[in-house]
This record gives structure tokens, C-alpha cells and sequence, in this order.
């Protein structure tokens, strides 16, 4: 892989990752008070996205622009180099055949055929029909494949031991944005928290969906800060790389929520914009249902199917 087929990719990656949205909380002082609590689902209706700050999302646009820039500026060197750019060509030309736009055979050229398609698919994508390979088309098409990749796996239902509240309390289940909207990166958590030694333990799976979906597993422990007879709330965690999170779990509605702040600090998480996430442990079934019908919606979106 030369420098800037390298770089191009490099850019659409993290095009993809800053398309991950977050529901935007001020501070942690009201989650630990309780604040905000409520699921969508227990609000009896349709949950409203909340949307960031002004200051907030125009630098997230402007961050895109300039990504949009860079990207252009690589692909166009990248059609100085014949091979290079034939490889590339010949990956475009499979993602618009899986797609249904009838390409082929992939000779890695942009000919008419590919061209057509490109304009074809261009159009349905509500992208400037160019019938040319531009960088917004080479990351739609990136994304779209993403999509259609994407594994939805079954994932357990929530089960919640309060029964030696006073003692221990244990609960499982899938975290899920709070405004009822699904993250990029699945979780699914045991919680065990403990009164004799101050302490919740977080033992979580994550399925991360990018171009090889992978499995991790990985363990929090999180200090007690506040136990009483209506909640446990944790002191902040600091041990996730460019992020602080605090652990709260309710007994009455039963509820474990989690507010994720996202921390923009010097050395790696330098490029991390700022932002605060709150997540509810759900049924994993639940999610289950609604990953499933997002991806069915995707794939009648995508795919050239009775168009």
C-alpha cells in the first residue's frame, strides 16, 4: 500500500469515526444527583436526539470540510499512480456491484459502465452526480459497505439482583445511548458491585464493527462513592484512554447508567474533541430488534433493488 492510498483510507476511517454521535450532557454533578435519568422508553413517547452545542458542531463541520479537503488532495495524487489508483478503481468497481449497480467486469478503469453507475449511485445517494470518483462518493461507498458488514449478534437480556441490596447488587444487560440511539461500539456488562469492599466491577464485552469486527473484553473497577438505600454511585474512573466515566445504578425505577465524558488532553487524546455521553444498560433482546431493523433499513437503502 503506497503513502497515499494509505493516508486516504486513514481519512476515511476517521470520517467514519467522527460520524459516531453522542447525547450531550453539561456536567457530572447532575447525573450523580440523579438528573436525567429517565429512558426513552419510560417516557411513554419518541425520544428526541438532543442536539450539540452551536460552537460544538461547527467545529465537528469544519473538522469534515477540512478531511474532505485532504481527501481530495490524496486521491488526486493517487491517480498519478496508474497501479495505485487501477487497485483502488477495481475496490470501487466491486462495492457498485455488491450495491446491485450492474458493473463488471472489474477492470480496475473508470470506463463508461463505471462511470454510468457511479452517477447512478451518486444520484441515489443525493451526491453531485459527477460520474466521476471524487473523495465525498469514495467515502460513501466506504461507509455504505460498512453497513451492509455490519454483525448484529444476539446479546443477553437484562437481569437485575437487587435482593441483598444492602450487601451486593449485580446487573447485566447492553449499554445503549441514552436518547434510545445505538453506539458504533456494542457493550454488554456484569456489573457486580460490593458494600463490603467499596467496589463495582464492570466486566464487559465489546463488539467493535469496523472493515475485521472484533471482540473485546476488558474489566472496570470502579470505588463506591455514595450507597444508600435509593442508589450506588462510583467516583469518576479515569482508566479508559481519553475518557472519564461515572457508574450509577438505581433501584427504584431499577436503572445502571453511565455518563461518559470524552477528554481532549495533550500526547494521544490530543485530536479527541470533548463531548459527554450518557448510556443506559438495556435488554440486550431489545437491541437486539432494533440493530436488526436499522440494518434492513440500510440495506433497502443501499442496495439498487427496485429502483
Amino acid at each position: 500500500m503506497s503513502q497515499h492510498t494509505g493516508k486516504l483510507f486513514g481519512l476515511m476511517a476517521l470520517y467514519v469515526f467522527l460520524g459516531v454521535g453522542g447525547v450531550l450532557f453539561s456536567n457530572t454533578t447532575s447525573f450523580a444527583s440523579g438528573e436525567q435519568q429517565k429512558t426513552p422508553s419510560s417516557q411513554g413517547g419518541t425520544s428526541k436526539t438532543s442536539s450539540p452545542p452551536s460552537g460544538q458542531s461547527d467545529q465537528s463541520e469544519a473538522l469534515k470540510m477540512s478531511l474532505d479537503k485532504k481527501g481530495q488532495e490524496e486521491l488526486e495524487a493517487l491517480r498519478q499512480k496508474p497501479d495505485e489508483f487501477r487497485t483502488l478503481m477495481t475496490g470501487v468497481q466491486i462495492f457498485l456491484g455488491r450495491f446491485g449497480y450492474g458493473v463488471g467486469p472489474y477492470s480496475g478503469t473508470l470506463d463508461q459502465s463505471t462511470k454510468q453507475a457511479l452517477k447512478a449511485y451518486q444520484k441515489n445517494s443525493g451526491l453531485s452526480e459527477t460520474g466521476d470518483l471524487d473523495f465525498p462518493t469514495l467515502k460513501r461507498l466506504t461507509e455504505d459497505d460498512r453497513l451492509l458488514n455490519r454483525v448484529v449478534p444476539f446479546l443477553p437480556p437484562h437481569t437485575f439482583h437487587d435482593q441483598e441490596w444492602g450487601q451486593w447488587v449485580e446487573v447485566q444487560g447492553s449499554w445503549m445511548l441514552k436518547e434510545g440511539n445505538t453506539d458504533d461500539v456494542l457493550q454488554t456488562s456484569r456489573i457486580t458491585c460490593m458494600r463490603e469492599f467499596k467496589r463495582c466491577i464492570d466486566s464487559t464485552a465489546s463488539l467493535i464493527n469496523g472493515s475485521v469486527p472484533q471482540l473485546k473484553v476488558h474489566t472496570h473497577v470502579y470505588d463506591i462513592k455514595e450507597w444508600d438505600d435509593a442508589k450506588i454511585v462510583s467516583a469518576p474512573y479515569d482508566g479508559e484512554a481519553c475518557a472519564v466515566s461515572i457508574l450509577r445504578i438505581s433501584r427504584n425505577p431499577p436503572l445502571a447508567t453511565r455518563f461518559l465524558s470524552l477528554q481532549n488532553n495533550p500526547g494521544p487524546c490530543a485530536k479527541v474533541q470533548d463531548e459527554d455521553r450518557q448510556y443506559v444498560l438495556e435488554d440486550g433482546p431489545k437491541i437486539y430488534q432494533i440493530l436488526r431493523s436499522q440494518k434492513a433499513e440500510a440495506v433497502q437503502e443501499i442496495l439498487q433493488v427496485n429502483k
